[in-house]
């Protein structure tokens, strides 16, 4: 058993998963799983969560921060390459030529592009005078 299907057991166990549903979920058997909850004493009632990559599943040192989703930053930029537009809640229009524009967070941009920025900053002319 490996420790992130060690992790997957606890998770599951937390969520209120019984032993046959967590044995198909990993693909191991009943009894595997059973001996290992017992064994290391993994119950639902546990208050400890144990978070796991979003990227490649291995467990996370919780030691640095408490809200970390990702064990590295080569993880997260992976994860964050694959997913572009993954999480971006909030669409906006750009104050200069009217382009979509997509946030993570409420009024994150006014500007789809630092050019449309310029252009409105200093529309007398471009100089600082």
């Amino acid at each position: 058993m490996t420790d992130s299907q060690k992790i997957l057991i606890d998770n599951l166990r937390l969520e209120g998963y019984g032993y046959s549903k967590i044995a198909k979920e990993i693909g191991l058997s009943e009894n595997t799983v059973k001996s290992y909850c017992r064994r290391y004493k993994t119950s639902s009632e546990t208050k400890e969560i144990i978070s796991i990559c979003t990227q490649c599943g291995n467990p996370i040192d919780k030691s640095k921060r408490s809200t970390r989703r990702f064990c590295s930053d080569a993880c997260r930029n992976k994860w964050w390459n694959e997913h572009p537009k993954a999480e971006m809640l909030y669409i906006t229009t750009c104050a200069c030529c009217g382009k979509e524009i997509h946030m993570r967070r409420h009024n994150e941009k006014k500007y789809c592009s630092h050019a449309c920025y310029i252009k409105v900053r200093y529309k007398s002319g471009g100089s600082n005078d």
